[in-house]
């Protein structure tokens, strides 16, 4: 078969193909979405994102017909215009899941302002402020944005920080406060914050930290557990970061819900909880998805801009910059993150709004300072040293390392993601939170590093060592330590924040991101700093200052956060702004920028996605990137829907029912429009949504049927007054005439670009204006995503389009050519696949075959053992044996056996794809089916699937389910043997694919019984029609006569109701007059009456307020009672007080007279110490100087003596002047280095002597500055006490006002509680004359009013209004209940109101809108007996339109006569004073009225009620104001106070320690002195020694210098002789200065400590005594309480006398009280009497009116009777008289007793005829159509029938070929032939004819397909199958399939025992055959025979053991040996 006749075969099959999870499905759909959301306000239906199925198909709704039938009589531009302009307002909105149309958007957007402009221009003024507020509308939204942002950023921080440290402890001062706030005025231990473990007082520490730990992870879980039950429970889209998913809406797609005001509320607690936790999670990522769902819930606020996606998407662009803003206190980064991250389209006005939102959000939050530091984040920091050149390496390496770092985590949390998604995890998403947060907890808490919170953790690496020291991070002792803490630390964090990443809890990965590069980059400065502190000299660190830090770990730490961030989220410019703003430091721009670029670009090279990217991948959502550049091969052709797979909609023809069929059978989310399914000539384009919605109204309106034509053409013109048009649903307003088109070869790369930049949802592919297919943004991202370099096995278009002209492609299926040789590579095995089988009948344990050769392969086994089941297991999988299987039939395939019961099978096949046959992308293609009791699964590449897919899958790589010959099991060559000539027809109709046009014949021929059933029921009603029309022709003679009688009848009831109502006109003239009488009475009466209530109501407020002074009398009295109670207690409390002092006074004086002698004496005693301390020094200081001196000349003659001694004991020890000097040189050499060893220690101790000189310096001038503190301390407390003293009587006085505003304020609530109940009672008074709605309305109006802010709310009309007490009943009879409508300025303002209203359920109003009334103006009398009633009304004229309304068309008039005459003649309405009225048409109306239930009294007494209550309510405002002042003014004074007894306390303690100071140095001073002594001893003893060492150096000097002699010489004999006297002398001169000396030292250190530790320390405590005592002196504590007493004396007289004056006050209150009750009892005695004769009277009067009613109505009643009689005749109105009235009355009797006999008349023939004859002619034109429709059905299934015989036939023709000609080369020398059977060709059997298709004929001519075939001969006429051997009949049915085989060739065939019926000689032709056709095909076969083994390539054995089957691979020898010993001996 060619592939030009498979166009002809399918050309009519278009318009319904197998269901495909693309042509625009939707385009791009998120699977595993449990909820939609975007907006939750507009989802028509929902689509499962995987198949694009709808769930539900259609929804019928409620809703108008309008919009449905669209007249476009213009041209096809002025279409083209109205779809774009005008459809906008008519389209449905998009569907979840969708993508949105960039084009059709941005053009509505357009033309709306291009119609703004117009209409401002038109407007002037007034249209520019309408352009100005729409201009403003995304400015507002920005703002409340940004706002918001502040707001809730604010709180998060806040509360997450809170509870954050309620995990260690709470604050003692205030639970509510954080560690950081609670301790904020602490130094250095905080004693407010309170350890969990503190509250538990043990001694072991280890149970306080085990407490500890338990707390910590305890609150961890609940943190964690509620916020995963909120996400779970309420928003799962509030889980995770959301910034992926921003990204992908902001491409256009549609994700409702996701943004919703649900997941906004949900996101921000579980942030704060998710933070709180400890997971490793941030919320700064976070803050993107609430500040764009805070956008998008502002946005639903203006219509507009709610309606428009395009603009929404640059609103949500803008608010993500406010998100980063508040997030790390970065306005511009948060722009650039906007722009680089984000934004999808970002026009530069986005920019400035971007600009502005994130600048609001900034200010909002510094505006809020929720760190109380001033600063945005918590984590700014601030550098004060600069970088060197040598840093770059280390900035560099630290890019790499964080670059790995970040691959690393973002690699590990897509495979954690990835594996929750395909594991039992995602089942059990709360229980994994929790898992993971006890994990979490667990390990942080054994680290500093990982227990602190995220923030505080980077806080604390980016601070510099000199500012803190925190977490020990720069102590040097440990850094060792602290550098593998911090590694560990990033190791741990980085496997935390993945794990964390995919939990379900709102989650952000920044900052946790920039705590791991943290955490490297200080642990690297760390190191760097180390090798510099240890070898600063090395030239590396040449740049380095020796004096200044030269490393700062802290930027390290700075650098590796940004590098890490970089490396996960590809972000560049947006980092370094990041950081930039977050130091404020420019210098360190570069090295970060450095970093940043090498972090990205290593983590680029190693994987080409960030997280963003990852997680879009990985979810699968519909996202081209605009900066990635894609390189594709292929064109269009390739990756397009074809349209043989699509479902297509004529331009016209179809009836709404066919369209109906359309969208229930399909799943397709649009529709192209075609002018002919023949031709496929392009038309246009439909969306599902817009097309189900037009259907949905259609099928709810009762003007079409499901046989109503339906019209999409464009150029199709509808009439109006055509019947058929109104009953046309008319699609075309939402077709899309001009769809974007590309050719067929384009180039895919044009396609992604088109795509990208266009935001198109859909193109279509067409040739020359013919539709060939369609590419949705689907199949764009899936090519992309697979990055195919070939096309998919599918044929180009090149080849279609040169196969023919006709239109129609062919099907998957049958693409190639016979010629064409079966496609190479899709083995199922390949060298790397395999078969793996496991519970599936007796393959129980897991069965995995080696893998299968791509040729011939044979398995062998023996019968029984399961070569079957190996096959079936195959079918299993990839036919359709195996569908709708029940329970039994599935257990059915389970394995049976011993052991344990086998739950579930499987059977997974793996195909090899190295050709790219399968559009999967992979080297390797895996199908899997798992089935059990209660399931039946498939799986494509690991991921679930459904059968159609799999099945379309493939379909689509060539197995042909049309044909079912490429799997043979056992038996169906037998069947095939036994095949009848039908069935074998059947089976050809099957390979040439007519069930299209069966199933397209079949529809036709329903629509054409439709069509029948139709026009029959159309006849029978025109049958009907013309019998009714001729019975209406003698009806109409009848009603001629009746009309007659009629006319008759109706003259005689006039007269008779005439006279009878100028009876009733008399009767009511008399009851007039009485009524006048009555009503003279009882107004009398009433007035009466109304003088007495006045009277009453004037007195019972005298009595309220009497009553209530009393009251307020008694409550002060009582006040005062209690103060004068409490004045007494203090005053007895102050003279007690006075008494203890007086007592007190006498020995206070004494001790301090005593004190101060005491100090007296000691001073003396000092200074007389002092002196004699001085003249020891000096007698001290003249003995060291004199020791020294003689000690001096003591050493000197002592030396010489000692040299002169040594000299002569060494004159025999040399024999020579040379050993001499030997031994004087080492001498010199040993005294030389002692004398210099002697010189640096003498130095050193002068050194040290010159330091204790400054000691004591310092130790003195410490001392005078802290003596004079002490002074200073006693002056300031002086002071300090005065000042308390004057704020204490300033309090006191405060206090005494407060008491009096306090009593002010008591009188003046219960004044305004008494008016609030007045109030109450005069509202329900007023209540009461209204409805309970109305009554709560207006009770609620005016808090609408000030809630709303409307000024246009005037109020209701009785407040507008004033009228004299004369006119006040006439005027409510008149307005009645339309004193109680509210007038408005505008119907717009009444609207919201009542909105309010009606949301509120606060009642009802009725409104009065003034641009809304337009009263007709009145005219009135002249005349003085008529007054216009809106002249007696007082009114402001704004309200001219109401009063004119209500009053404009009502006089007052003297009476009823008066006002009747007025009424009738001047069309107005007239009304007396009493209230009677009657109105134009003459009804009277009226009656008693009582002057009690007035309306306006009522109102009168309210407003006057009103206006006490609102100056009550002012004057208690003004009271509470003043007493809040004081109250702040006593508060400010407490606090004072409190300041002041702290200062003076702290001023007590300052001088206590002051003085312990002072004692301290005096200490000091001592001690340093004593030191200083023993040094300058010390600095003496050494210089004597290096004296006297250099004297015998000198000796020895001088004696080398001698020649060498035996002793000493004369003349220094006689020196020595000197020397000795004169050193004896001196010793015995020295021993006595040392004595007089040390006498002196120790008289002096005596005298020393006698001073210092006695008489001073005697003095101090003593001075201190003497201070306290005068402190306490009670002279002055006299003085002060005397004052108080003084003060006390006197408020106590003053309440004294005030409570004489309430006591008077309250007997002269309680004696008016009792006098005006007598006279409010007389008065109500006086209107009970007069009350009970009105009340007689009244009922007179109303027994008066009931009569008159009764009588009004009788003549409203002959009114009306006459009225009915129509249209009279003249002879009618002639003159009866009562006398008359009996003969009149028999007439009647006679005429209606004749019209008795017409009853049957039917009056309306004349109305029915016309009817009727309308009907004829409309059915009559329906009839001729339904004949046109059913000859063009007719007509089309003649063109079916047509091209399925052509389709038969030449399959027939390709298969007979193939037959023969694989016959022949089985049976070389015979023929065999397929001989089409026909019903002409009944013949006789001895006829022959040979020729299969000679002739031809109708489908249903064909009655079956022969076979005759000979063995031995090319020329016999053959046999048929019924003649053959079964071997013979086993090899032509071989044939036969292999024919089909050829004609549809399938990748691989499977054959279980084909071979088992066959000869030997034919078993190897049948062989060789399956060999050669191996080259191209494989093949895998089971056989017993030894011929199929000769030529296979690979050999499989199958066992059987145990009842379960094993297959495995063995040797073609082995495979012979088994098929010789299966075989029969």
């Amino acid at each position: 078969m060619s592939a030009g006749d498979n166009n002809s075969r399918s050309a009519s099959a278009p318009v319904s193909g197998a269901p495909r999870d693309r042509q625009h499905s939707s385009d791009d759909r998120q699977s595993g979405s449990e909820e939609s959301g975007y907006d939750s306000d507009d989802v028509p239906y929902f689509e499962d994102f995987d198949s694009g199925h709808s769930i539900v198909p259609m929804r019928r709704i409620r809703s108008s017909q309008e919009m449905l039938i669209q007249q476009s009589n213009g041209s096809d531009m002025d279409a083209i215009t109205g779809w774009l302009y005008n459809g906008p307002l008519q389209r449905a909105k998009y569907q979840d899941f969708s993508t949105i149309d960039w084009i059709y958007d941005n053009t509505k957007a357009r033309h709306y302002k291009s119609d703004l402009r117009a209409r401002a221009r038109r407007k002037g003024r007034l249209g520019k402020l309408e352009m100005l507020a729409d201009t403003s509308k995304p400015w507002l939204i920005l703002l409340a944005v940004g706002f918001a942002m502040g707001l809730i950023a604010t709180c998060i921080s806040v509360s997450s920080q809170w509870l954050i440290d309620i995990k260690h402890g709470h604050c003692r001062t205030g639970f509510y406060l954080n560690r950081r706030f609670c301790c904020w005025n602490a130094d250095d231990v905080c004693l407010d914050w309170v350890m969990w473990s503190d509250h538990l007082h043990t001694r072991w520490r280890w149970v306080e930290w085990l407490l500890q730990y338990m707390v910590f992870m305890l609150d961890a879980i609940l943190f964690a557990a509620m916020s995963t039950y909120l996400v779970t429970e309420y928003a799962p889209y509030a889980a995770g970061q959301g910034i992926a998913e921003i990204k992908t809406i902001m491409s256009g797609f549609m994700m409702r819900k996701f943004l919703g005001l649900r997941t906004l509320c949900i996101k921000c607690v579980g942030i704060v909880l998710s933070v709180a936790s400890g997971l490793s999670l941030g919320k700064e990522g976070a803050m993107v998805h609430i500040a764009c769902c805070c956008s998008n819930v502002f946005a639903r606020a203006f219509k507009r801009v709610k309606r428009n996606e395009v603009e929404r998407r640059e609103l949500l662009s803008a608010a993500s910059a406010a998100g980063i803003s508040v997030a790390f206190g970065s306005p511009i980064a948060g722009v650039l993150f906007s722009l680089e991250q984000v934004s999808y389209y970002f026009p530069a006005k986005t920019m400035w709004r971007s600009l502005f939102c994130a600048a609001v959000a900034a200010v909002t939050l510094k505006f809020f300072n929720p760190f109380r530091n001033g600063k945005l984040v918590p984590f700014q920091v601030t550098y004060d040293r600069t970088w060197d050149l040598f840093e770059l390496w280390f900035f560099v390496l630290i890019g790499v390392i964080s670059g790995l770092a970040g691959t690393l985590q973002n690699r590990l949390t897509m495979y954690l993601m990835e594996y929750r998604q395909r594991s039992m995890l995602k089942n059990f998403a709360r229980g994994e939170v929790v898992v993971v947060a006890l994990v979490t907890a667990a390990i942080s808490y054994l680290s500093v590093y990982l227990r602190a919170d995220t923030v505080t953790l980077v806080s604390n690496l980016f601070t510099e060592c000199h500012s803190q020291d925190t977490d020990g991070l720069c102590s040097r002792g440990d850094r060792a330590g602290n550098i593998v803490s911090l590694v560990l630390t990033s190791i741990i964090r980085v496997a935390l924040t993945s794990v964390a990443s995919g939990l379900a809890v709102p989650a952000g990965m920044f900052l946790p991101s920039m705590a791991a590069g943290a955490s490297i980059g200080r642990a690297f400065g760390m190191v760097v700093q180390t090798l510099y502190e240890a070898h600063p000299t090395w030239r590396l660190f040449s740049a380095c200052k020796p004096d200044v830090p030269c490393i700062t770990p802290g930027v390290y730490a700075l650098v590796g956060a940004a590098s890490m961030l970089a490396a996960t989220t590809r972000m560049t410019v947006t980092v370094v702004v990041i950081m930039f703003e977050l130091t404020g430091a420019l210098i360190y721009v570069l090295p970060i920028m450095i970093a940043v670029t090498v972090s990205k670009s290593v983590a680029e090279a190693l994987e080409k996605d960030g997280y963003f990217e990852g997680i879009i991948h990985l979810n699968g959502y519909p996202y081209l990137s605009m900066d990635q550049e894609y390189v594709l091969q292929g064109t269009s052709d390739e990756i397009m829907i074809r349209a043989s797979e699509m479902t297509v909609i004529n331009m016209s023809g179809d009836t709404l029912e066919r369209v109906v069929d359309i969208l229930s059978n399909s799943s397709y989310s649009g529709f192209p429009v075609v002018k002919s399914v023949t031709t496929m000539a392009l038309a246009g384009y439909i969306s599902r949504s817009d097309l189900s919605m037009v259907v949905e109204r259609a099928l709810a309106s009762s003007m079409y049927s499901d046989s109503s034509p339906c019209c999409f053409a464009r150029d199709a013109h509808l009439e109006p007054a055509d019947d058929m048009a109104r009953h046309t649903v008319d699609f075309r307003p939402w077709v899309d005439p001009t769809p974007i088109t590309i050719s067929y070869n384009t180039d895919v790369n044009v396609v992604a670009e088109t795509f990208r930049q266009l935001g198109v949802r859909y193109v279509l592919v067409a040739h020359h204006g013919t539709l060939l297919g369609i590419i949705t943004k689907k199949d764009v991202v899936r090519t992309v995503r697979m990055q195919s370099r070939n096309n998919f096995g599918r044929p180009t278009l090149s080849s279609l389009l040169s196969c023919g002209t006709d239109r129609a492609w062919p099907t998957w299926r049958s693409w190639r050519s016979p010629s064409q040789p079966p496609p190479q590579g899709l083995a199922i095995f390949s060298s790397e696949s395999q078969i793996s089988i496991q519970g599936f009948k007796s393959y129980k344990d897991e069965t995995t075959t080696d893998p299968l050769s791509p040729h011939h392969n044979v398995v062998v086994g023996r019968n029984g053992s399961g070569k079957s089941n190996f096959f079936a297991a195959v079918r299993f999988v990839l036919s359709d044996a195996y569908t709708s299987l029940g329970r039994e039939e599935r257990q059915s395939l389970l394995h049976e056996g011993t052991g344990p019961s086998t739950m579930s099978a499987y059977v997974e096949v793996v195909f090899d794809n190295s050709d790219n046959r399968f559009p999967t992308g992979k080297e390797e293609t895996v199908i899997r089916r798992t089935i059990g009791l209660k399931k039946d699964d498939y799986s494509l590449d690991r991921k679930s699937s459904t059968k159609a897919e799999i099945s379309s899958f493939l379909e689509s790589a060539g197995f042909s389910r049309s044909n079912p010959y490429y799997i043979v099991p056992q038996g169906r060559i037998t069947s095939l043997t036994h095949a009848k000539d039908a069935e074998r027809l059947a089976l050809l109709k099957e390979v040439a694919g007519t069930r299209v046009y069966e199933s397209r014949r079949e529809s036709s021929l329903k629509i054409v019984e439709e069509t029948e059933r139709t026009r029959a029921k159309i006849t029978e009603d025109l049958t009907l029609i013309e019998e009714r029309l001729g019975e209406l022709d003698a009806e109409k003679e009848e009603l001629d006569k009746y009309r007659a009688l009629d006319r008759e009848r109706r003259c005689m009831e006039y007269a008779i109701y005439s006279l009878e109502q100028e009876d009733v006109v008399e009767q009511l003239d008399e009851i007039d007059i009485k009524r006048e009488q009555l009503v003279i009475a009882v107004n009398a009466r009433q007035e009466a009456c109304a003088e007495f209530e006045r009277q009453a109501a004037d007195l019972e407020p005298e009595i309220r307020a009497a009553k209530q002074g009393l009251e307020l009398l008694r409550l002060e009295r009582e006040q005062l009672a209690n103060e004068a109670e409490e004045h007494a207690r203090a005053r007895a409390q102050i003279e007690s007080a006075i008494q203890d002092l007086e007592q007190d006074r006498a020995s206070g004086r004494d001790s301090i007279t005593e004190l101060r002698r005491t100090v007296d004496d000691l001073n003396r005693d000092i200074r007389k110490r002092e002196g004699e301390l001085s003249r020891i020094e000096s007698e001290y200081s003249k003995a060291i100087k004199a020791e020294s001196a003689l000690r001096e000349r003591f050493d000197v003659a002592d030396q010489q003596r000692k040299s002169l001694l040594q000299k002569q004991g060494r004159s025999g020890q040399f024999s020579s002047k040379r050993e001499r000097d030997t031994w004087l040189n080492g001498e010199i050499s040993r005294l030389e280095l002692s004398i210099e060893q002697q010189r640096v220690q003498f130095e050193a101790t002068e050194r040290e002597q010159a330091e204790i000189q400054s000691r004591l310096a310092s130790i003195s001038t410490a001392m005078a500055e802290t003596r004079a503190r002490a002074e200073a301390s006693v002056q300031q407390v002086s002071e300090m006490q005065a000042r308390e003293t004057q704020l204490r009587e300033e309090k006191d006085v405060k206090i005494s006002q407060r008491k009096d505003l306090w009593r002010k304020e008591a009188r003046l609530e219960t004044e305004r509680s008494d008016l609030h109940e007045e109030l109450k009672r005069a509202e329900r008074s007023l209540g009461s004359t209204v409805d309970r709605a109305t009554s709560e309305g207006l009770q609620a109006l005016p808090a609408i009013r000030e809630r709303l802010g409307l000024n246009g709310i005037h109020g209701p009309l009785f407040e507008l209004f004033e009228v004299d007490e004369t006119y006040r009943t006439c005027v409510e009879a008149i307005a009645g209940s339309s004193l109680f409508h509210v007038v408005v300025d505008s119907d717009e303002t009444a609207s919201k109101v009542l909105s309010e209203l009606n949301r509120q359920k606060l009642g009802r109003l009725t409104f009065m809108p003034l641009n809304r009334l337009n009263p007709s103006a009145a005219t009135y009398p002249g005349a003085s007996d008529a007054i216009p009633m809106i002249e007696r009304l007082v009114f402001n004229r704004r309200y001219q339109r109401a009063f004119q309304h209500v009053f404009g068309k009502t006089i007052i008039c003297p009476s009823l006569d008066v006002g009747s005459g007025y009424a009738r003649g001047m069309n107005l309405t007239a009304v007396t004073l009493e209230g009677d009225k009657v109105d134009r048409r003459g009804e009277l109306m009226g009656g008693f009225v009582s002057r009690k239930g007035s309306r306006l009294e009522a109102a009168k007494s309210l407003a006057q009620i009103r206006a006490r209550v609102q100056a009550a309510d002012a004057q208690a405002k003004e009271t509470l104001a003043t007493l809040a002042v004081l109250d702040q003014e006593i508060t400010g004074l407490h606090s004072t106070l409190q300041m002041l007894s702290a200062r003076i306390s702290q001023a007590g303690n300052d001088r206590s320690s002051t003085k312990q100071e002072l004692k301290q140095l005096v200490k000091n001073e001592a001690d340093t002195k004593a030191f200083g002594e023993g040094v300058s001893k010390s600095l003496a003893t050494l210089k004597a020694q290096q004296r006297s060492a250099e004297l015998e150096l000198q000796a020895l000097q001088n004696e080398l210098q001698t020649p060498f002699a035996r002793g000493i010489t004369a003349e220094e004999r006689q020196v020595l002789e000197r020397l000795l006297v004169e050193v004896d002398a001196q010793a015995s001169e020295l021993a006595k200065l040392s004595s007089r000396r040390v006498e002196a030292e120790g008289r002096r250190n005596i005298l020393q400590n006698e001073l210092g530790l006695g008489l001073r320390q005697r003095l101090e405590e003593a001075q201190q005594h003497l201070e306290q005592a005068t402190a306490e002196n009670p002279d002055k504590n006299i003085g002060l309480r005397s004052r108080e007493l003084a003060k006390q004396s006197k408020l106590q007289d003053d309440v004294s006398e005030r409570l004489g004056m309430v006591h008077a006050e309250i007997e002269d209150k309680s004696r008016e009280i009792s006098e005006l009750e007598e006279q409010l009892n007389a008065a109500k005695d006086s209107l009970e009497n007069e009350t009970r004769r009105a009340q007689k009277e009244t009922e007179q009067l109303e027994k008066c009116l009931a009569q008159r009613n009764l009588y009004v109505q009788k003549k409203n009643e002959y009114m009306r009777n006459i009225q009915d009689l129509g249209v009279l005749p003249e002879e009618a109105f002639r003159n009866f008289n009562r006398a008359q009235i009996p003969k009149l009355a028999k007439k009647l009797h006679k005429a209606n007793e004749k019209l008795k006999k017409f009853r049957h008349v039917n009056k309306k023939a004349f109305e029915q005829y016309s009817i009727f004859a309308r009907q004829r002619e409309g059915i009559q034109q329906r009839k001729q159509e339904l004949d046109q429709s059913a000859a063009s059905i007719e007509e089309l299934i003649s063109v079916l029938d047509q091209r399925k015989d052509e389709a038969i036939e030449r399959t027939f023709k390709q298969v007979s070929k193939y037959f023969s000609d694989v016959f022949a080369r089985l049976v070389p020398a015979g023929k065999g032939a397929l001989v089409m059977q026909r019903r002409t060709d009944q013949v006789p059997d001895g006829e022959n004819r040979d020729d299969p298709m000679d002739g031809s004929s109708s489908v249903e001519n064909y009655i079956g397909v022969s076979i005759r075939v000979s063995f031995n001969s090319k020329t016999d006429e053959g046999l048929r199958m019924q003649q053959l051997s079964g071997g013979q009949k086993s090899l032509v049915a071989l044939a036969l399939i292999f024919a089909i085989q050829r004609c549809d060739p399938a990748p691989f065939y499977l054959f279980d025992e084909i071979d088992a019926n066959l000869d030997a000689v034919y078993r190897t032709a049948v062989a060789d055959m399956i060999h050669e056709l191996s080259r191209d095909s494989q093949f895998v076969t089971t056989t017993f025979r030894p011929e199929m083994l000769v030529h296979a390539d690979k050999f499989y054995g199958v066992t059987f053991e145990n009842k379960v089957s094993h297959i495995t691979t063995i040797t073609q020898g082995a495979a012979v040996s088994f098929i010789e010993e299966a075989q029969p001996s």
